[in-house]
């Protein structure tokens, strides 16, 4: 899960001409939504609503690449979705709220069997909270909230995850002694599907060719012009567009001791 800045992003989108237009879109439906009654709210969202959010996914895909924010997985035929991270179906307030808007795959926004967990995951429509008696009324509200699931919009939700080298998603060791953050985690894998065994064995295959490469590299002489494709290579593997890049960095930090790795890891 990598860590998406999304008011930064959002400042970006909404600069050009195309972006402010959706806004403004966004904006009048809120304000439009605002005025009903809530039966008659539900209805405009559901008729309405995935024409003003929808068009907003190509511009989050044109500066981050074509993957998942949850799971960083690029799914071949499958289409990413714009996702409310807080359901609309509770959280009506933030139905045309963008910063409340997610690129996700079907395996984390909608459910599907995960054979590592024996059940369905994909978040849907849940939003557990560390404290359900918290749960937002209104906008104003929502800082009290302590939600479960993680947030790839909150850096220190992102640090929460790590990959082991047959590519399963863990707690990071660092959180090992944090209860919450242990219960988030794996609350998490399920409901987002981190777990899935399709991207486990995508991470490991990819953690694989990073160990390969790194082998070759440092048997190769230095004038080498294969050496300059394998630096290529594991810049594309670690940059925010590439699928899995966190698990990517990860795995070749763990070969930071060679200069090259870590020059190309503070790059």
């Amino acid at each position: 899960m990598r860590h998406v800045p999304i008011q930064s992003l959002l400042q970006t989108i909404f600069a050009d001409q195309a972006g402010k237009t959706a806004k403004q879109r966004l904006d009048r439906a809120h304000r439009l939504a605002a005025q009903k009654s809530a039966q008659e709210r539900k209805a405009y969202i559901e008729r309405n609503g995935t024409t003003k959010w929808t068009p907003l996914k190509e511009h989050f895909t044109a500066e981050l690449g074509n993957k998942c924010w949850y799971t960083e997985a690029e799914v071949v035929g499958a289409p990413l979705t714009i996702d409310h991270y807080r359901p609309k179906c509770d959280y009506w307030f933030l139905a045309f709220k963008p910063d409340n808007y997610r690129v996700s795959c079907p395996y984390a926004n909608s459910p599907k069997h995960n054979a590592e967990h024996g059940c369905a995951g994909g978040k849907g429509d849940s939003f557990p909270l560390l404290d359900e008696t918290k749960k937002a009324k209104g906008i104003r509200a929502i800082k009290n909230e302590k939600p479960i699931i993680l947030d790839p919009c909150n850096e220190d939700d992102c640090k929460l995850i790590a990959f082991l080298p047959e590519g399963r998603p863990v707690l990071h060791p660092a959180y090992a002694n944090d209860p919450v953050a242990i219960r988030r985690v794996e609350k998490s894998k399920i409901l987002l599907n981190l777990d899935h065994p399709d991207f486990n064995s995508k991470r490991e295959q990819l953690h694989d060719d990073i160990k390969l490469d790194i082998a070759i590299y440092e048997e190769l002489p230095e004038s080498s012009n294969q050496r300059r494709l394998i630096r290529a290579r594991m810049t594309t593997r670690i940059s925010q567009t590439a699928p899995f890049s966190v698990a990517a960095r990860q795995y070749l930090s763990a070969h930071r001791h060679l200069d090259w790795v870590a020059g190309l890891l503070t790059n």
